[in-house]
């Protein structure tokens, strides 16, 4: 009679979050099945590195937030680095990474947070249910388990809570041109709308309450925002400064000076 060899398995704590990510990057099927890392401590601004990027078994971008201990700060972190995420934009990230990615395509759509950590507090699911529906943000608590002398991550997905409904819709472009309530202004806003329309037939349009962006490509280019006399703008025309903004514009004069500036942002984040 042949004897079956009982394996020896155990649950264990990391050291650090090194440890982690060592342990992550040597078996990325860890993370999820087909799942591919394009680079880890990866610096972006000011000298400060994101923990995993890699793309998931559909070729969406993901960025991995790892942590050995309930952080706080760990969702703001990931934000930082999903905006440096997108200032580079797709295009720039299938060139710099082309060899890992072996022949397979990212695609076009905006990319996703994992964050990973051993517990989450309460205000955590608070906070990430209440980021934008377009940005898909996943919470995976991790447990380590030794088997026969070899550590092994194993991910626990944690369902995030929805949003309570709530009495009144989520505004339309219409509801936005209509919170102008100067006519002259209202007229100067949806002329500038239609401008940045016509920039190209790819441009997406994407309102909400308050301010409607404009994007190309998966990136952003530029923010409107209806007040009661005038409107106001986001742009970003520097790689290396934060988004500015142009404010009360109520004259064709300075919409047309602010179009400029959008269309200076629309030509950065394409390239």
């Amino acid at each position: 009679m042949t004897s079956k060899i009982m394996k020896s398995i155990n649950e264990i704590k990391l050291t650090s979050e090194a440890e982690l990510e060592a342990l992550l990057v040597q078996n990325p099927e860890q993370v999820e099945k087909g799942f591919t890392i394009l680079t880890h401590q990866r610096k972006t601004f000011g000298f400060k590195t994101l923990d995993i990027l890699g793309i998931d078994s559909e070729g969406i971008l993901t960025l991995i937030e790892l942590k050995n201990s309930v952080d706080e700060g760990q969702l703001r972190q990931s934000i930082l680095y999903y905006d440096w995420l997108l200032q580079q934009g797709i295009d720039w990230v299938s060139d710099a990474y082309k060899t890992q990615l072996g022949g397979k395509k990212i695609a076009e759509k905006m990319p996703q947070i994992f964050l990973i950590s051993p517990e989450f507090d309460d205000e955590m699911f608070i906070e990430v249910k209440y980021i934008r529906q377009d940005i898909k943000i996943r919470l995976f608590k991790f447990i380590t388990l030794e088997i026969e002398e070899h550590k092994y991550v194993k991910l626990i997905e944690e369902p995030i809570p929805s949003i309570k409904a709530l009495e009144t819709k989520p505004w339309t472009l219409k509801d936005n041109i209509e919170y102008i309530s100067d006519n002259d202004a209202k007229s100067i806003f949806e002329s500038f709308i239609k401008r940045i329309k016509e920039i190209e037939k790819n441009i997406e349009e994407k309102p909400s309450n308050y301010f409607i962006s404009y994007w190309i490509k998966g990136r952003k280019f530029c923010d409107l925002y209806p007040r009661k006399n005038s409107f106001a703008v986001g742009f970003k025309v520097n790689t290396e400064k934060k988004w500015e903004s142009l404010n009360n514009i109520s004259s064709k004069e300075q919409a047309n000076e602010a179009f400029e500036m959008i269309y200076k942002s629309y030509e950065l984040m394409k390239k």
